[in-house]
This record gives structure tokens, C-alpha cells and sequence, in this order.
């Protein structure tokens, strides 16, 4: 399955694939939302929770340059360094 079919699938399928399929890559937290990042398939998913309500709000696949200005500050290079 490639990103364009990925996203024509519905909000509840694409929950599950993620789930059963995809591999958590980064997390991060604005307030009350939890964003968790997915690599599935070659691509990557971002899913954002509300953390109050237990709720996915938006699943969603980000293009790079999202990803860099998003996630960012969660990366901590000198882990990186010291493999």
C-alpha cells in the first residue's frame, strides 16, 4: 500500500494498521495533544492525540520538511553520536 492509498482509507482503518504495522519513531506533546510519529510502509504517520479525553483527533502523513521542524527538538543528537 503506498501513501495515496493510505490516505483514502478511513480514520479507523488507518488507526489499525498503524497499530498492528507501523513502528513508533518519535513522539512529542504541545498541551493537551500527544503526537506520536509512525514509519509504515516507506512513509511516515503522525497521529495526535488528546490526552484528556483518550480521543485520536487527526491522523495524518506529514511530508519531510513537517517532520524536521516539527520533531526536531525531541531528537537528542548526541545520542546519535555516541553509537
Amino acid at each position: 500500500m503506498d501513501k495515496e492509498e493510505f490516505k483514502a482509507l478511513s480514520h479507523v482503518k488507518k488507526l489499525f494498521l498503524i497499530m498492528d504495522h507501523g513502528r513508533l519513531v518519535l513522539e512529542r506533546k504541545e498541551e493537551n495533544q500527544l503526537m506520536k510519529l509512525f514509519v509504515y510502509n516507506l512513509f511516515y504517520v503522525e497521529v495526535t492525540y488528546l490526552q484528556k479525553e483518550n480521543k485520536v483527533t487527526n491522523i495524518s502523513t506529514p511530508d519531510m520538511d513537517y517532520i524536521v521542524d516539527e520533531y526536531l527538538d525531541t531528537i537528542n543528537v548526541k545520542d546519535l553520536l555516541d553509537l
